[in-house]
């Protein structure tokens, strides 16, 4: 049995019933079933429980301030309520401490960076906007203290007939926002500067005098003379790539209902559940045991798959047979784990995490074939060309350890005519792959599966010998199928500290070897009987003849007399890999991973692969309906919901942009008849009721127009609950 998914809490309701140890394996403890708390009433769970919670009661001033100043922005409406419910300053402080920790990036660490950034961010806000030090209760004070600081600023004094502005410019990891986007504030008063919104205040509110009786137009045309294009540009549009038209001076709904996201991002179900799912793994951390990092071996290979893309496949090791452990049950033995691998970009945020819970019977054959070999974990994750941190998490869940490792990765850029040589990889054994399988299973190429040796270091005793694979890259522009030529090899081999005994071996590769996206696959078996005992070192050397280009990779090995690398594992795959792969999620990582790289095209082109393996993707269909938006592909963004319906998981980014479109190319009626039908499965929202209040009143139905305007300016004037007195 087997599932993956996203920052899942582990979750283990078997009663374990203990089972003799033996010298390899440890024996299960006797506990009873536990289950966490559901992750939509955790929190309210612990302190509902708690002495001191009532319904209703009045705030004494420390607590009150905490609520309405400290974390109004970042505490969420069941956080809220949930506080105000509790009676003693015992539970508030408990409350408190709870609500830093389920925040807290390092649990159970001295420090919490979270707080720590979160109250300097409101301190900043405090000093810096408004008047008095109240400038976190400003527009400025809140958008800073939500987001952070922006990547950039640009002030814009008042002059004659534009009101002073500032633009906020931010990059952004947040789900629920787009990865670039700027925030506007206008001086309305000397120094009193206010959030603007594109759509509910228009350029109109920038500027001074009769151009702002004049409408939108004039007062764009105001704004492009005296500050410029790209200024007039974004009181149009916050989103740098929306599409806008100067000739009418309209604003879509995109950038108000982002500027809604943020004015309640704490309660957004993004937020929610990341928050949630972060809550009950902290509270899971609490019951393991992490082990030392040098408990758990990690060998990692960057491989190109059957489409030219480049996977990380890892193998896990654990270096002590002991370290793993079954349980029985009903006279059937099993095993439970729980791998997690974190994907880090450069500047140390998380682009994508892959969770896999693997469990699985075990016949009393099966457990005596495996005892005594070492646990080895298998498995892959997509990556492009850049460097990454990659994290791993290895958890015993019978036991409740866990072994953590990370390895730096970096993975190059082949263009034009350059080649690529990987390191090799040692392995002990090889077979033919299963061709329904070659596609997705672990450390495949060519049609080969090979079992990887794993270990601090690889030694090997004389007469086993040293076995290893490597792939060749090319760009695939330069791949031609008729290529006859050859690349030459050098195997040189030796003792570094002893002079005359290196060995070289000379191979020639056939160009023709490559495969239509640029890869190909060889090895080596060198006989180690003639070695004697000691350090080696196995160079390998790439020349291509026609281009002159040289490239070389080494490999360390040992020749021992006793205690070799041992050869047999107790071999355990991710099996929910061919899921992975055909899901189409591992597209999505891979296009996450190029957005992070801010290569839009690779990324479109992933988003796209995976939407075509699974047409109810709506994560990748909102990626593609904004790409496309974004660049006046509006035919593109009408199909993408050609076949398609929309749900309550479409996102309300994607429907504004497709019934905009819809509207773009004189479909209005149809616009119209998309957002009925989302509000049927969606929540009432602004956005959504003034767009549709703009699309009856292009079909003439003024009446049906106005409704719905006036909805949805009620909803979008509407803030998010503060504490009461």
């Amino acid at each position: 049995m087997q599932a993956h998914r996203r920052l899942t809490p582990v979750m283990n309701d078997n009663t374990l019933n203990h089972i003799s140890s033996t010298p390899m394996f440890v024996s299960a403890v006797v506990r009873p079933s536990r289950r966490l708390p559901s992750a939509s009433i955790g929190l309210l769970l612990v302190f509902l429980a708690l002495p001191g919670f009532c319904s209703s009661t009045k705030l004494p001033p420390k607590y009150s301030q905490w609520l309405k100043k400290d974390v109004v922005y970042i505490i969420s409406n069941e956080e809220r309520e949930t506080f105000k419910g509790l009676t003693s300053d015992e539970a508030r402080e408990k409350f408190i401490e709870h609500f830093w920790e389920i925040r807290n990036p390092t649990p159970g660490a001295p420090s919490n960076p979270y707080r720590e950034e979160h109250y300097q961010r409101l301190q900043y806000a405090s000093d810096h906007f408004g008047k008095f030090g109240d400038g976190w209760n400003t527009d400025m004070g809140r958008i800073y203290i939500t987001l952070g600081a922006p990547k950039q600023k640009a002030r814009y004094v008042a002059q004659s007939g534009v009101r002073g502005m500032e633009i906020w410019f931010y990059e952004n990891r947040h789900p629920a926002l787009p990865p670039f986007f700027n925030i506007v504030f206008y001086e309305k008063d000397f120094g009193d500067f206010r959030l603007y919104s594109p759509y509910m205040d228009g350029p109109q509110k920038l500027v001074t005098g009769i151009q702002a009786e004049q409408g939108r137009t004039q007062a764009y045309l105001q704004i492009d003379h005296i500050l410029g294009r790209e200024v007039a540009h974004t009181t149009l549009t916050l989103l740098p790539g929306e599409p806008v038209n100067p000739n009418d001076a309209n604003s879509t709904l995109l950038s108000d209902l982002m500027l809604g996201t943020i004015r309640d991002l704490a309660n957004h179900p993004f937020t929610i559940e990341a928050l949630k799912l972060h809550q009950m793994s902290t509270e899971d951390v609490t019951h393991r045991l992490v082990l030392p990092a040098d408990l758990l071996n990690v060998l990692c290979a960057p491989l190109r798959d059957s489409r030219g893309n480049v996977r990380l496949h890892y193998v896990l090791r654990l270096t002590q047979p002991e370290d793993f452990a079954v349980a029985q049950a009903d006279k059937r033995y099993y095993y439970s784990l729980d791998t997690v691998v974190r994907v880090i970009a450069a500047d140390g945020k998380e682009i994508f995490n892959r969770e896999a819970k693997t469990s699985r019977y075990l016949t009393k054959d099966d457990l005596d074939s495996v005892k005594g070999k070492p646990v080895a974990y298998e498995g892959w994750v997509p990556l492009a060309p850049g460097k990454y941190k990659v994290r791993f998490m290895f958890t015993n869940l019978l036991t409740r350890t866990s072994f953590p490792a990370e390895r730096e990765v970096e993975i190059p850029e082949v263009t034009k005519q350059d080649l690529f040589l990987t390191d090799p990889v040692p392995f002990s054994q090889a077979d033919a792959a299963d061709p329904a399988k070659g596609d997705y299973l672990p450390f495949t190429a060519g049609g080969i599966r090979f079992r990887p040796y794993v270990g601090k270091e690889l030694a090997l005793v004389p007469g086993q010998d040293l076995k290893f694979f490597y792939q060749i890259w090319r760009p695939e522009a330069a791949v031609k199928t008729s290529d006859t030529s050859k690349l030459l090899v050098e195997y040189a081999y030796g003792r570094p500290s002893y002079s005359g005994t290196a060995k070289t071996i000379h191979e020639e590769i056939s160009k023709s070897q490559f495969d239509i996206h640029g890869s190909m696959v060889s090895g080596k078996k060198i006989e180690t009987m003639a070695l004697s005992g000691g350090n080696y070192r196995l160079t390998i050397s790439l020349t291509d003849p026609d281009t002159q280009q040289k490239r070389f990779t080494a490999m360390p090995f040992r020749i021992v007399i006793e205690n070799n690398s041992q050869a047999e594992t107790w071999q355990i795959d991710d099996d929910g890999l061919a899921d992975y792969l055909t899901s189409g999620q591992s597209d999505y990582d891979r296009g996450l991973i190029y957005l992070a790289k801010q290569d839009t095209q690779s990324a479109v082109s992933s988003f796209t692969e995976a939407l075509r393996r699974d047409p109810t993707n709506e994560r990748a269909r909102a990626r593609l309906a904004d790409y496309y938006f974004q660049h006046q592909d509006f035919a593109k963004v009408i199909d993408l919901f050609a076949h398609a319906e929309v749900t309550a998981k479409t996102e309300e980014g994607t429907i504004l942009a497709v019934a905009d479109s819809l509207d773009r190319t004189g479909r209005s009626s149809q616009a119209v008849d998309l957002l009925e039908s989302a509000l049927k499965v969606k929540p009432p929202s602004g956005p959504l009721y003034l767009a549709l209040g703009t699309y009856y009143q292009h079909v003439g139905n003024s009446g049906r127009a106005e409704t719905y305007q006036n909805k949805g300016r009620a909803l979008m004037t509407e803030t998010a609950p503060k504490a009461d007195e």
